[in-house]
């Protein structure tokens, strides 16, 4: 990890600041990481070489890469306390705000003018998913092999295939698929991550789980769900197909319908998207469903992390892990693909809604600021639907 700054090291107030701030006004998933990393350097709390290698720790362990990203760089500067308060710090505000429009999505539901809005917010999902599936293409899924396993994501879980054993086989087929290929080493200095803390908030976990079990058995299955949803999520919109097997194929608490609204509301909100899980607890609990969804849907990965770290350097070093999670990363287009067809199915396409969504494909594709993209499909949905 890189040193703390030569003028000393900040407060756990403005690390919670400077990341509340990013988390605040930063939108479009990727698209938000140069807004951190600007924030980041220009304190001075990692160099360029360090924040480069904090995002590939953070890449290759599940979870929000941002989400991570604030964590670790927390985590460098005043251990586990600074961790959680850039943790806390940057999903905070998407947090309050998924929380809010969802209370107004399910106070208005049934009205005639939220449903036109809706749909066309669902003709921008639409939209949205093809970008991210072209996305991930380009990050991950270049060449023959890593383009055969999305493909082959994407007709596993169409044919009813889990995605946790979707990304399980990917894991254990990569070091055999690309075994000729060698990762560029990571070089990060060896790191210390305090036991005693962990161990205390992995106590704190147990006990919620523990106690929801036997006194609220829904935020139970909530936060098991969100957990498991996290575990095998990549990338922020890596999360979309976890939840919808969560959330509509598995524990059935919503229709694809209700699903693509949420998800579309999280499109609204700055930060991360994972925030949308927000929405699933929010409709199965109410505010103590939206509290727990927000909370778990980030716990596992977070624990990870902060095991992660101490050996990240002979981690990344390890060809077979960076097979393993180059066949990993490749099926996560497939997956988030696989969701789009379930859901294009289920919509009551017309000419103009195909217009919508592939106008909003292409406005995404021009970087057109997603907040923008959303709002004009909401005018436009009621306008025309």
């Amino acid at each position: 990890m890189d040193p703390p700054p030569a003028h000393g090291r900040p407060a756990l107030a403005q690390i919670f600041r400077c990341f509340l701030r990013v988390g605040a006004t930063a939108y479009g998933g990727p698209a938000m990481m140069p807004l951190m990393r600007e924030h980041i350097l220009r304190r001075g709390w990692l160099t360029d070489e360090g924040f480069k290698v904090g995002l590939s720790v953070c890449q290759a362990v599940p979870g929000g890469t941002l989400m991570q990203m604030a964590a670790y760089t927390g985590l460098t500067l005043r251990g586990l306390p600074g961790a959680l308060a850039g943790f806390v710090g940057f999903g905070l505000p998407a947090f309050l705000l998924i929380t809010g429009l969802s209370a107004l999505y399910h106070a208005l539901q049934g009205l005639a003018l939220t449903a036109s809005a809706m749909q066309g917010l669902s003709a921008v999902v639409l939209g949205i998913i093809a970008l991210a599936v072209h996305d991930f293409r380009l990050k991950y899924a270049r060449g023959a092999r890593r383009m055969g396993l999305t493909l082959l994501a994407c007709g596993l879980f169409l044919y009813g295939v889990g995605p946790a054993w979707i990304i399980l086989g990917a894991a254990l087929a990569g070091p055999v698929v690309f075994r000729d290929e060698t990762a560029p080493p990571v070089s990060l200095p060896s790191a210390r991550v305090p036991v005693r803390g962990v161990l205390i908030l992995a106590g704190v976990a147990a006990g919620w789980l523990g106690a929801t079990l036997f006194l609220a058995p829904v935020l139970f299955k909530l936060s098991v769900s969100m957990g498991r949803a996290d575990l095998i999520a990549f990338g922020g919109y890596g999360v979309f197909p976890a939840l919808y097997h969560e959330a509509v194929d598995l524990r059935q608490w919503m229709g694809a319908a209700t699903f693509m609204d949420g998800m579309a509301l999280a499109q609204v909100t700055p930060g991360p998207f994972m925030l949308g899980a927000c929405f699933v607890g929010y409709h199965v609990a109410g505010l103590w469903g939206a509290l727990t969804a927000g909370i778990w849907i980030f716990t596992p990965s977070f624990f990870i992390l902060m095991l992660t770290v101490p050996s990240a350097g002979r981690l990344l070093a390890w060809q077979p892990f960076r097979r393993a999670l180059a066949g990993v990363l490749s099926t996560l287009g497939g997956l988030i693909l696989a969701v789009g067809i379930e859901l294009a199915r289920g919509m009551d396409w017309s000419v103009p809604k195909a217009a919508l969504c592939l106008a909003a494909a292409v406005a995404l594709w021009k970087r057109v600021d997603p907040i923008w993209v959303v709002l004009c499909g909401v005018g436009l949905g009621v306008w025309l639907f």
